[in-house]
């Protein structure tokens, strides 16, 4: 009886291994994995449908504005130009989703997305506030210099020289002291209402209200009907407006392609470069990721704000609030010159040279489309010659020698998502970018005739998530802890099931082997 005992526990522990194997891992990772395609693949009773269509908390957009401590001696004498970073000032930002329309077969959604702006004094700190006055580059008037002299125009440059000073009121410097709001979002006053004896006034006040009537003026321009002025700011551009339609795969048909983009503005490609590798769109728009990621992933963005997609790859593991994941990171070669990555060659203007290493010339992104008509009437003001980099010229060593005082460090400065890998579920992020103007000496123009040639650093954001504790517990109530719970069935039905097994197999082979002993022996 005994023996049958021992026999009965090994077959007991068998079966719970064998059931362990079998259904810890392959029938309820099926299941869990059945589980979690259903609700993150996008439709209108998922559950990643409304993280997706509003964001569930907002994003921290923190603001880092690059001020000029010597702008005489630059301006003068042509000095490397010492800067400082003051900030952050943060905003809250909102995105939601809007004119959602899904496909008849549920493979496709198109959307617009809109984005809002919301200052947060408690998150900026009593150190900083909208109505703090900073010394910065007077980027209008250098952009607008350079955008004549982008496209050769003569006849813009020379009004400029001499407009200049009635448009701005500023006769001596292309540096100018402003307050935080009026250059993130309410604006410069390009002084066009006042009258000027000034015939070049006339015709450059002129001509931005022809673009502004047909649509062609540069974002960073706007004109404010209630005052009949127009304004220059960095962001007033995005607040409250969309950022085009998109057209994205729901993961229906394959949930690797969640989030897809497949056309954004009703095309399949950009149009900004000059080449179809920079202009193919690649992965989402950063609001939804597919699910099953490893370290193998490669993860593609694309952003509206850069006209183009950037790429992360896998860094290292992280850990948030009890949920295990994988960080990835944008990686600076990504933005190399054409000599270390010659497929970037169609990011370069075609007005001018390649950038060197880290930097990405953003004027087409920024600049309307002209006709010929409009080019030869000179005065062009829809381009804006923008360059991206990473914060504090991080993998762009050559402008970072430019200038002082700045201090790349990859913790800070590099572009990063951290994500729950089985559900592609975002826990932090950090999306870093710099927006960069060249300051140089221009032809006609006065003004800038004694200035060093500089890649001059403007401002720089974190768009900083992290998952809060509200929808950290969600995830882990609908995701996480079933596949936590999976894990630990499976486990224990293999080590209770091997244990078991071992007793059972000790006490038959100990009942086995008595009565052999007992035989054995000689009797006194």
């Amino acid at each position: 009886m005994a023996c049958n005992i021992g026999g009965w526990i090994a077959g007991l522990g068998a079966i719970l291994v064998t059931v362990g194997v079998v259904f810890g891992w392959v029938l309820l990772p099926y299941m869990i994995e059945d589980e979690i395609i259903k609700n993150v693949v996008l439709a209108k009773d998922s559950t990643s449908y409304k993280f997706w269509n509003k964001l569930s908390q907002p994003v921290e957009f923190k603001v880092y504005i690059w001020e000029v401590e010597n702008p005489d001696e630059v301006q003068s004498n042509g000095a490397k130009p010492k800067m400082k970073e003051t900030g952050p000032y943060t905003y809250l930002l909102n995105r939601a989703k809007e004119n959602i329309k899904f496909s008849e077969d549920g493979n496709f959604v198109e959307y617009e997305q809109r984005t809002f702006y919301k200052f947060s004094p408690e998150l900026s700190g009593p150190s900083f506030s909208e109505d703090d006055e900073v010394t910065v580059l007077n980027s209008a008037t250098m952009g607008l210099v350079l955008a004549a002299d982008i496209v050769d125009d003569m006849w813009g440059i020379s009004a400029m020289s001499v407009a200049y000073e009635d448009l701005f009121g500023d006769y001596a410097s292309v540096f100018t002291k402003i307050k935080v709001r009026d250059l993130l979002f309410d604006g410069m006053m390009i002084k066009c209402k006042e009258n000027h004896e000034n015939i070049f006034w006339e015709v450059i006040c002129g001509k931005m209200a022809e673009n502004y009537k047909i649509g062609l003026l540069t974002p960073f321009i706007r004109y404010d009907e209630k005052n009949d002025n127009y304004f220059y700011s960095f962001l007033n551009h995005k607040n409250g407006k969309t950022d085009g339609h998109f057209k994205v795969m729901t993961g229906k048909s394959d949930v690797s392609k969640l989030g897809q983009i497949v056309e954004w503005e009703h095309n399949s490609t950009l149009q900004f470069w000059s080449g179809d590798e920079c202009n193919t769109i690649r992965g989402s728009d950063a609001t939804i990721f597919p699910p099953f990621l490893n370290e193998e992933t490669k993860i593609n963005v694309y952003s509206t704000d850069l006209c183009r997609s950037l790429y992360m790859t896998y860094d290292q593991k992280i850990g948030h609030s009890g949920i295990d994941g994988h960080r990835y990171v944008v990686d600076p070669v990504q933005l190399g010159n054409v000599s270390s990555m010659p497929e970037n060659y169609c990011y370069c203007p075609p007005n001018g040279a390649c950038l060197k290493d880290g930097a990405n010339d953003l004027t087409n992104c920024y600049s309307k489309t002209l006709t010929s008509l409009q080019y030869s009437s000179g005065l062009v003001m829809s381009e804006s010659p923008v360059i991206f980099s990473l914060p504090h010229f991080y993998g762009a060593p050559q402008y970072e020698q430019m200038v002082e005082n700045l201090k790349p460090d990859k913790e800070k400065h590099q572009m990063f998502l951290d994500v729950e890998t089985n559900t592609g579920a975002p826990l932090r992020a950090g999306r870093r970018v710099q927006f960069n103007l060249m300051i140089k000496p221009l032809r006609c123009v006065n003004i800038t005739k004694d200035l060093p040639e500089a890649v001059l650093p403007l401002f720089w954001v974190d768009e900083a998530l992290e998952l809060n504790k509200e929808n950290t517990d969600f995830l882990k109530d609908i995701f996480v802890n079933k596949i936590s719970l999976v894990d630990n069935v499976r486990w224990t039905l293999l080590g209770v099931g091997c244990v078991l097994f071992l007793i059972g197999t000790a006490l038959h082979c100990h009942k086995q082997t008595a009565p052999m002993k007992n035989k054995g022996e000689v009797p006194m």
